[in-house]
């Protein structure tokens, strides 16, 4: 109950991850991940240095696993999310990466067989029909959510395609790094990862600086109020979401922690709508609700699994 219980609270924080940059105009995505892992990652060295030999000790270990998943679950995967919440718009981004724990259960099932594959058609079915009727709907114009051009919402939709895959990627091999680490911290590691992912941000930032990504247009959210973003996405949904999603992972099996990002789904959503003020289109809240109704499904065919003893990508980590 615990580890379900920290896998709820992380999806819940998590959700802030979509209303925020929705709400911060004029701003890049290169700005915005930049500026929420400058903010993890400075947070994340003041506790290092604060943790003593044994976080220390920890990094030198594990700094491989930690800068991978610093990449791909962190800066690499926030990228791409922020790139499609400008470009097709957050509710749309939301629900594609609400996907992820479908896609999840698919791999996780590759490895562990918790499931007969027949019993799998109609949950995936559902969801793959609730992303097309989003999708169709939002880049025809027939019920859109961002009125920018066909073009640019495809690019959108292929930013958040990846969002998934690396997601995925990382749900699972930090879930099965806790199950091989149990004598890890669920919050040192989470500190570890927030180094390793504020060095790559610094890596990266002569790159940002030279391609103009902290221009901002013209009406942009000033200074202060991005400074504030920044330092919400970093420290509550990054270092405290973290600490949680590490929590759960340790508890859980790769498939029914995946499970739990449906939370994040429905709480981003929800956030989304609420901050603008709006009830959502008819036609999303179809392919929101097919989308829900394959991801319980697949939870409900789960058995219950504490550990998956195969890693899922063993020469890449797990």
């Amino acid at each position: 109950m615990v580890a379900l219980g920290a896998g709820v609270g992380a999806g819940l924080v998590w959700g802030l991850a979509f209303v925020l940059p929705d709400l911060l105009t004029g701003w890049s995505a290169v700005a915005v991940t930049v500026g929420r892992y400058l903010a993890y990652g400075v947070l994340s060295l003041v506790l290092f240095v604060l943790g003593g030999s044994a976080v220390r000790r920890m990094a030198r270990t594990h700094w491989r696993q930690a800068v991978a998943f610093g990449v791909a679950g962190n800066a690499g995967y926030y990228l791409l999310l922020v790139v499609g919440i400008q470009a097709v718009g957050a509710p749309v981004t939301n629900m594609v990466i609400g996907c992820i724990p479908v896609v999840m259960a698919v791999v996780g099932n590759r490895v562990t067989r918790l499931s007969p594959w027949r019993s799998l058609v109609l949950p995936v079915s559902l969801v793959a029909v609730g992303l097309v009727v989003v999708n169709v709907l939002e880049i025809s114009g027939a019920q859109a959510t961002e009125p920018t051009s066909t073009t640019t919402k495809v690019l959108g939709l292929l930013a958040c395609c990846g969002a998934v895959a690396l997601w995925t990627w990382y749900g699972i091999a930090n879930a099965r790094f806790m199950a091989r680490h149990p004598e890890v911290p669920a919050g040192q590691w989470a500190t570890v990862v927030g180094v390793a992912t504020g060095v790559v941000t610094v890596v990266a930032m002569p790159l940002a600086l030279l391609t103009n990504q902290f221009d901002t247009a013209p009406g942009a959210t000033g200074v202060l109020g991005f400074v504030a973003v920044a330092l919400v996405l970093g420290v509550l949904v990054s270092w405290v979401a973290t600490w949680l999603w590490n929590a759960a992972s340790a508890g859980l099996s790769p498939t029914v922690a995946g499970m739990l990002v449906n939370v994040e789904t429905l709480s981003g959503y929800t956030y989304v709508y609420a901050a603008r003020q709006q009830w959502p289109p008819l036609g999303q809240v179809l392919g929101f609700a097919l989308i829900l109704v394959g991801v319980v499904l697949v939870i409900r065919l789960q058995r219950p699994a504490d550990r998956v003893e195969e890693p899922v990508v063993a020469a890449q980590g797990g």
